[in-house]
C-alpha cells in the first residue's frame, strides 16, 4: 500500500491498494461500517492529512484493481473511514476532558500547596523577623508553592494542545469524502 498526495491537487490523498481488506484491521471482528482501519493505513492517511493546510478541504481517493470494484463500495468505504475517523475524534476529546479535570485538580492542589507555603513563610518571618536563616526558608516555601502549581499550569496551558490539533484533525478526516477509483497499471 502507497499513499502520497496528489502533485496536481494537494488536498486529495492517494491510498493504491490491492484489495479493501488491506485498509482494516484483519483482527477486528466489527461489521465492515465499524471496523477500524488497519494501523498502518491510518498513520499514512494522517501523516499526509497533516501536510494539508487547515483550510483546505481533505479528499481520499482509493485506487482499486477494476475487479474488485463494486457499486456500493464508494459508500460502504466513505462510512467506515468516516465512522474510523469520527471514533479517534471523539478518543481524542475523552482524553482532552481527562486532562482538563487533571490539571483542574492539579491546580486546585497546587493553590493549596501555595497558600500554606505562603502563610507559613510569612509566619517564620513573623515570628523571627532578622533571621536570614528563616528569611531563606520563606523563600524556599515560596518556590514550592510553585514548583506545585508549575505541571498544573502546564496541562492547562500547553499540554492539550496536540490533542486539540489531533481531534481536529480526526474530524477533517472523518468529514472527507472517500473516492473509489479503479487502479490502472501505469498509476
Amino acid at each position: 500500500m502507497t499513499a502520497q498526495p496528489m502533485t496536481t491537487n494537494a488536498e486529495e490523498i492517494e491510498i493504491r491498494i490491492k484489495s479493501v481488506d488491506q485498509l482494516f484491521n484483519s483482527l477486528d471482528p466489527a461489521p465492515f461500517r465499524e471496523r477500524e482501519l488497519d494501523r498502518e493505513a491510518e498513520r499514512h492517511i494522517v501523516a499526509y492529512a497533516r501536510e494539508v493546510a487547515a483550510s483546505q478541504p481533505i479528499k481520499l481517493v482509493i485506487y482499486l484493481p477494476t475487479a474488485t470494484l463494486g457499486p456500493a463500495l464508494t459508500t460502504e468505504l466513505d462510512a467506515a473511514i468516516g465512522n474510523h475517523f469520527a471514533h479517534q475524534a471523539r478518543e481524542q476529546e475523552t482524553e482532552l476532558n481527562e486532562l482538563r479535570r487533571l490539571g483542574r485538580k492539579g491546580l486546585a492542589v497546587g493553590l493549596l500547596v501555595m497558600l500554606f507555603a505562603t502563610l507559613v513563610g510569612v509566619a517564620l518571618i513573623n515570628a523571627f523577623p532578622d533571621s536570614r536563616f528563616i528569611e531563606t526558608i520563606e523563600h524556599s516555601l515560596i518556590i514550592f508553592g510553585w514548583v506545585a502549581l508549575w505541571r498544573p499550569i502546564e496541562i492547562l496551558l500547553y499540554d492539550r494542545w496536540p490533542l486539540i490539533r489531533a481531534r481536529e484533525l480526526f474530524q477533517r478526516l472523518a468529514a472527507a469524502p472517500v473516492v473509489v477509483r479503479a487502479a490502472t497499471a501505469g498509476r
